[in-house]
């Protein structure tokens, strides 16, 4: 019985060989360049839902097809088919499969859990060593079809210009960046303005999930990285979008993973690698842009960041409209765009289809407030942690960030803009601070609570952060800076200070704070140029 089985795998193995040597791709990959000298001498080309297949001296091609190389062909393409191999191989498994249900009473070896490991370790061996092909959007999507990113769109034209009429720029000997760094929450809208991106300056749009570089595997991240990169080069003038790419560019040394690690010096390598005459951009999204690795944002590779908040209350508006378009409804989009702060577009887009879900269950054609009200409870009672905040709790959080904006302005710490939700705001941060720097910081921490506790004659849990900042900053400034009255002890005396102080400036600058306050409620956002021109 074992030499039964022995021969009956022999032929097994055999008939496998076979068949892969026999169907197995044998085409060679080629670029754009290539394409366009071979062309003319094509005489029949097969297409598939991805490659484009030609002969020429009974020498196989292949090239990814794109709407560009199918509007170059002048000959008939046929449809590849591949219904034999399908065939072939339908027919083994049948016969392998009965080979099993034969022995599989007599040899219970079939039934093993060490006949099941093996069989899961080959799949995930197979499955590791596909290489996601990139592709080219077909999607119609373009930056002027988007709606509720105006300030974003104005950085890309400039890159979409540079893509569409390189030589303009070169002439004065100018350069776009490499990399492109889209920073944000999730459902911004980062993908989409990379497709769209791609589609208005009609090039090849090459998409990669920083999640899809991590094997088990040694070595197989970095040939996906590697391949990625040359199928782009091919293409010349190109985009290639890096989603997650934290996944994969996360600062090294930080606990050893020497896959992701390798993975992570082939992509600085590949992005060193293209020279400044190659229309390549490189775009990368990710959500936690602090935790990048610093050679990934040095200069020559990600060295623009653009990021893109929660839409403000008009740019709501805008979105609504975008996706209200065509659509019956009967309601204010002003008076609803007010009340979704928090919502991103993808939230709103959403939260539209499922109030027009709601909508066909009563039969109707109109969408109505009722619908989007109820819409928008089931999608922020299906949130971990809702975003969504009522006015009143909006009219605490404005005042909380007007304080802490107010003092900033007035002290000289530097910030790019203030937001009612605190994740929002983007706060600069200095390394190196003297003790009078240092004694400003804390009490920023600590202005914000004051100042709740000034207004409303109580404290509330939204200083939960700043005060647990405030406390480790204390024993910083006093057991590791040494700047207490002695030194490493903590100072009891310098937190009642910064909090008397913080008093004081909350009662000569009260008109002031109820004035940013009342702004940033209406806009959600203050930079500090908007802050100056109110003061």
């Amino acid at each position: 019985m074992k030499k039964l089985i022995l021969g009956i795998s022999l032929i097994g193995v055999f008939l496998v060989m076979v068949l892969f040597l026999s169907f197995k791709d044998h085409s060679q990959i080629i670029g754009q360049k290539e394409f366009s000298r071979l062309v003319g001498d094509v005489k029949e080309f097969q297409v598939d839902s991805q490659y484009l297949y030609f002969q020429i001296k009974e020498k196989s091609y292949k090239i990814f097809k794109s709407p560009i190389l199918m509007d170059q062909i002048q000959v008939p393409i046929t449809q590849k088919s591949h219904w034999l191999i399908y065939t072939i191989i339908f027919f083994l498994f049948l016969l392998v499969l009965s080979i099993f249900f034969l022995l599989r009473k007599r040899l219970p070896i079939f039934n093993s859990p060490s006949t099941v490991s093996s069989k899961k370790i080959k799949q995930d061996l197979k499955s590791s060593q596909e290489i996601i092909s990139p592709s080219f959007t077909t999607s119609s999507v373009t930056l002027d079809s988007l709606a509720g990113i105006s300030e974003v769109k104005n950085d890309l034209r400039e890159i979409l210009n540079y893509l569409k009429n390189p030589e303009k720029y070169k002439k004065f000997g100018l350069r776009m960046p490499k990399g492109i760094l889209l920073v944000g929450p999730p459902g911004v809208g980062k993908t989409m303005l990379a497709k769209a991106m791609a589609n208005q300056a009609g090039i090849p749009f090459f998409y990669q999930s920083g999640s899809s570089f991590s094997q088990i595997f040694v070595g197989s991240g970095a040939k996906r990285v590697h391949e990625l990169f040359s199928q782009a080069k091919e293409a010349q003038s190109a985009i290639v979008f890096i989603d997650e790419i934290d996944s994969v560019g996360k600062i090294r040394g930080s606990g050893r993973n020497d896959e992701r690690e390798s993975t992570l010096n082939q992509l600085l390598v590949e992005m060193d690698g293209f020279s400044d005459s190659s229309n390549l951009i490189i775009f990368g999204a990710t959500n936690h842009a602090d935790v990048l690795d610093p050679a990934l944002l040095r200069s020559g590779r990600f060295d623009r960041k653009i990021y893109i908040d929660l839409p403000s209350p008009k740019e709501r508006e805008e979105i609504f409209a975008l996706y209200l378009k065509n659509k019956k409804f009967d309601f204010s989009i002003s008076k609803i765009s007010k009340e979704c702060l928090g919502f991103s577009g993808a939230m709103i887009e959403s939260l539209i289809n499922e109030a027009g879900l709601l909508m066909l269950r009563e039969n109707r054609e109109t969408l109505e407030e009722k619908d989007i009200q109820q819409a928008k409870n089931k999608l922020t009672l299906s949130l971990k942690k809702s975003i969504v905040i009522t006015q009143q709790q909006k009219e605490i959080l404005s005042l909380y960030q007007a304080s802490k904006a107010l003092f900033a302005i007035k002290n000289h710490i530097n910030f790019l803009k203030v937001c009612i939700q605190e994740e929002e705001s983007i706060w600069s941060s200095q390394e190196m601070l003297s003790q009078d720097q240092a004694n400003l910081l804390l009490k920023l921490y600590l202005i914000g609570f004051e100042s709740l506790k000034f207004f409303y004659n109580q404290s509330h849990s939204c200083a939960q952060d700043d005060l647990k900042k405030a406390k480790e900053w204390y024993e910083k400034i006093t057991l590791e800076y040494g700047m207490g009255k002695r030194l490493f002890e903590q100072d009891s005396d310098l937190l009642s200070r910064a909090q008397k102080e913080c008093a004081d400036f909350i009662r000569e600058s009260k008109k002031e704070i109820i004035l940013v306050q009342k702004t940033l409620f209406q806009h959600e956002y203050l930079t500090p140029e908007m802050i100056y021109a109110l003061l």
